[in-house]
């Protein structure tokens, strides 16, 4: 968080070195986590980074909760993905589907978190610039 009055929706909220950011950088990058902003109520200005997870997040939580579509979106790669339906189960809106037994990727309700690319056992899936 950058404001110091907002007390954010996670938790362990502290200052931290430039040691600690490196290493959370890592560990995103690591669980392939989607830096975003975090933005202010009346959603004017960035109070934070969030790489999106399903923590804790009102996003995901809360289907009433709006938030910016991020820079990136998935793109699949239907030659290699095996249609399991993993990378569905954790899509929480509803832009991977599985119909028939076959996934479906809806682009325009992805909202580029990606949580869909931890789960994929056959790594077929990206973030690409959405656009």
């Amino acid at each position: 968080m950058f404001n110091p009055d907002d007390s954010g929706s996670g938790s362990g909220k502290k200052e931290v070195a430039l040691e600690d950011v490196m290493e959370i950088l890592h560990e995103a990058h690591v669980k392939h986590l989607v830096a975003r902003p975090f933005r202010n109520k009346d959603r004017t200005d960035s109070d934070g980074i969030c790489f999106c997870c399903d923590d804790c997040c009102g996003y995901f939580l809360d289907p009433n909760e709006k938030c910016d579509k991020g820079e990136l979106v998935t793109e699949t790669d239907f030659d290699v993905c095996n249609h399991c339906g993993v990378c569905a189960d954790v899509c929480y809106f509803e832009a991977r589907t599985v119909n028939g037994g076959e996934l479906k990727e809806a682009r325009d309700l992805c909202y580029g978190c990606g949580l869909c690319l931890n789960v994929c056992p056959e790594d077929c899936i990206k973030m690409v610039l959405r656009g």
